[in-house]
């Protein structure tokens, strides 16, 4: 099964930092991952960009993408042996039996999984002992929000792709009052980009507090 990767999760939108990098390295490594068992655990907060690094996985494997599973049917996973399971741990998306089938599934047929979270898998609360010892066993690799550097090479690109030039002091002005995640590079570059067009006027300061501001009255 090929799976396609949205725009904003294919490789050239990916930009290497010491917050990613490890988990990264991990996922190059693949196949070459810890036996018994193929799997690997990637865990942080929201916007530190785990999905897109599943995304990069998934495409290079030709992986089947879930971020819910109700219940097992094998039959899903007659065209590939390797799984991502997204947003897993958020209440009501996977169901634990079917989680625990899915598992038992890769193992016999000597496949891999990646399963993305906030929080390390290995403290899952669950009434099935098999599932949360199948867990535990996994390697795992938290991945952190970006710092500062990583945040101003991604809002830099995202400008350049946009074919929008801005200064070294608007993007250290952006850097220092934005949301710390890559969502948030994405859209604000875009944003920032759209009101500079509607103005005809090069990307400045004050477009960048005007965005910037409005973006703190929705966060409100």
């Amino acid at each position: 099964m090929t799976l396609l990767l949205p725009s904003t999760y294919d490789k050239d939108s990916f930009v290497i930092g010491s917050a990613n990098e490890k988990a990264l390295g991990w996922l190059e490594r693949w196949p070459d991952w810890p036996l018994p068992f193929k799997g690997l655990n990637l865990y942080g907060p929201s916007g530190s960009g785990k999905t897109h690094l599943s995304y990069l996985w998934a495409g290079r494997g030709e992986a089947v993408a879930l971020n819910n599973l109700s219940h097992f049917d094998q039959d899903q996973f007659l065209e590939t042996q390797h799984v991502v399971l997204d947003d897993f741990g958020v209440s009501g998306y996977y169901d634990d039996t079917a989680v625990f089938h899915l598992l038992n599934y890769i193992s016999s047929v000597s496949g891999t999984l990646l399963i993305i979270s906030p929080y390390p898998v290995a403290q899952y609360k669950t009434s099935l002992s098999d599932l949360r010892s199948r867990l535990r066993s996994l390697a795992a690799q938290e991945i952190d929000l970006p710092d500062d550097g990583l945040l101003k090479a991604v809002l830099a690109k995202h400008f350049t792709d946009r074919q929008c030039t801005v200064s070294e002091q608007v993007l250290n002005y952006i850097v220092k009052r934005m949301e710390r995640s890559f969502s948030a590079a994405q859209q604000l570059s875009a944003e920032i980009d759209a009101l500079a067009l509607s103005r005809k006027v090069p990307v400045s300061l004050t477009i960048a507090r005007q965005v910037l501001d409005s973006f703190k009255v929705k966060l409100i």
